[in-house]
C-alpha cells in the first residue's frame, strides 16, 4: 500500500528536474546558435562532447554506481564517508584531465571559436564534480532542484541576455561553470559539516581507484563512442553539415535527461525492495524505459527537422535522415540505462556490463569514423545507433536472467 505513493512522489520530484533542465536551453541556445554561426556552433558541440568524455574520466564511476552505493549505505555517516572518498578521487583526476581537455578542444575548434569550444568542454567536464548523484541515492530531488536546477535556469536567463546584448557567446558556458562550482561547494560544506570524518589517506587511494574501476571503464567505453561522432563530423564535414549534426546531437543529449532522471527516481525505490518484489519493480522500470525510448525516437524523427530549424535557426537545422538515426540512438540509450543502472549493477554484474561496453566500443568507434568519412553526418549517426544498439542487445540476455532469478526469490529481506 505504501510503495505506490512513495513511487509517485519520487517520480514527481525527479521528473521535475528534466523539465527545468529543458527550460534552460530553450532560453539560451537559440541565442547562442544565431551568434556563434555554423562553424562556432559545430565546434561548441564538439567541445561539449569532449567535455562529456572528460567528465566520465573525472567521475571514475561514481556518478553511475554512486547512487546505488548511497542508497544501500548503513547510515548518514557512511554516506558522508563515501562522498569524501569520491570527492578525493574526482579532484585528483581533474588535475590531470582538465589541462588535457583544454588542449584537445583548442585543436578541434574552428578558427575563431577556440575559447568558446574550450569553455564548452570545461562546462561539460565539471558536471562530474556535481553532488546530484548523491542526492539521487538518498531519494532527495528537492536539494537538486534548489541548489542546481533552478540556479542553472536563472544563470541561463542571465547568460542569454548578456549574449543577446553583447554578442559574446562565452557567457553561456561561463554561467554553467559558475553554477556547478558554487552549488557543489555549498552542498559539500553543508554535508561534511553535519557528518565530519577523516579524509582518505594516500595509502588508501589505490584501493579506492580499484573499487570503481569496472564501472569507470564501462562509462569510459560508453562515453567514448557517444563523444566520437560530433568531433569527427566537425573536422570532416562542411560547417553547415556540422552545424546540422550538432543540433541533432544537442537534442539527443537534452532528451537523455529523461531516462537518466527516471533511473535516479527509481534507484532507491528498487533498492528498498527484495527478492521477487525487487524483480517486479525492475520490470516496471524496464517497461517505462522502453516506452520513453519509443516516444523519443518518434519525436526526434518526425518533429526534430521542423523543431531544429525553428529552434536553432535555418543554418543549423538537422535533416530527417540524421534525426531518424539519432532517434534510434535515444531508444537504445533509454533501455540500456535502466538495464545497467537498475538491474545489472545492483545484481553485482558491473564487470559484465564493462566487458560488453568495451566490445561495443571497440567495434563502434572505427565504424562511426569510417561511416562518417564515407557518408558524412548521417554515416556517423548510423554508426552511433549501431554501437548503442549492440551494447543494449548484448546486455539483454543477462538482464532477463537476473529478472528470472528474482522472480523465484523470496520477497522478504534476508535476515
Amino acid at each position: 500500500m505504501s510503495a505506490a505513493p512513495s513511487l509517485h512522489r519520487r517520480l514527481l520530484g525527479f521528473m521535475l528536474l528534466p523539465v527545468i533542465a529543458a527550460l534552460s536551453p530553450v532560453i539560451a541556445l537559440p541565442v547562442i546558435t544565431r551568434n556563434a554561426g555554423s562553424a562556432g556552433w559545430g565546434s561548441a558541440i564538439a567541445g561539449e562532447n569532449i567535455g562529456t568524455f572528460t567528465a566520465i574520466a573525472i567521475g571514475w564511476g561514481w556518478t553511475t554506481i554512486g547512487p546505488a552505493l548511497i542508497s544501500l549505505a548503513a547510515d548518514d555517516d557512511h554516506r558522508a564517508r563515501l562522498y569524501r572518498e569520491s570527492l578525493t578521487i574526482r579532484l585528483l583526476i581533474s588535475v590531470v584531465a582538465l589541462p588535457a581537455l583544454v588542449v584537445i578542444c583548442w585543436l578541434i575548434a574552428a578558427p575563431g571559436a577556440e575559447l568558446f569550444t574550450v569553455l564548452m568542454g570545461i562546462q561539460g567536464a565539471l558536471i562530474s564534480l556535481s553532488f546530484t548523484w548523491f542526492s539521487a541515492g538518498i531519494g532527495d530531488p528537492r536539494t537538486i532542484v534548489v541548489l542546481d536546477a533552478i540556479p542553472r535556469l536563472l544563470a541561463n536567463f542571465a547568460a542569454a541576455g548578456l549574449v543577446l546584448v553583447t554578442g559574446v557567446v562565452v557567457f553561456y558556458p561561463l554561467a554553467g561553470i559558475l553554477v556547478t562550482v558554487v552549488s557543489t561547494a555549498i552542498f559539500t560544506v553543508r554535508l561534511l559539516r553535519r557528518h565530519p570524518g577523516p579524509w582518505p589517506r594516500p595509502r588508501e587511494l589505490p584501493a579506492l581507484f580499484r573499487s570503481t574501476l569496472p564501472v569507470a571503464l564501462n562509462d569510459a567505453g560508453l562515453s567514448g563512442y557517444s563523444s566520437v561522432p560530433a568531433p569527427v563530423v566537425n573536422v570532416t564535414a562542411s560547417p553547415e553539415a556540422s552545424a546540422g549534426y550538432a543540433s541533432s546531437d544537442k537534442l539527443l543529449k537534452l532528451g537523455q535527461f529523461i531516462p537518466m532522471t527516471l533511473a535516479n527516481a527509481l534507484q532507491s525505490w528498487i533498492g528498498e525492495a527484495h527478492g521477487s518484489h525487487r524483480g517486479r519493480r525492475m520490470g516496471i522500470a524496464l517497461v517505462l524505459a522502453t516506452g520513453i525510448g519509443a516516444l523519443g525516437w518518434a519525436g526526434l524523427a518526425f518533429v526534430g527537422p521542423w523543431f531544429t530549424e525553428f529552434y536553432f535557426g535555418a543554418d543549423a537545422a538537422a535533416p530527417f535522415d540524421v534525426l531518424l538515426a539519432t532517434g534510434l540512438v535515444f531508444f537504445f540509450f533509454s533501455v540500456r540505462t535502466i538495464v545497467a543502472r537498475l538491474i545489472l549493477f545492483p545484481a553485482g554484474q558491473a564487470g559484465a556490463v564493462m566487458r560488453t561496453t568495451l566490445i561495443a566500443t571497440a567495434i563502434g568507434i572505427p565504424l562511426m569514423i569510417g561511416l562518417a568519412l564515407a557518408w558524412g553526418p548521417v554515416g556517423a549517426a548510423i554508426g552511433y545507433a549501431f554501437t548503442e544498439g549492440a551494447a543494449t542487445v548484448l546486455l539483454s540476455r543477462r538482464c532477463f536472467r537476473v529478472l528470472r532469478d528474482l522472480r523465484h526469490a523470496p520477497a522478504e529481506a534476508p535476515a
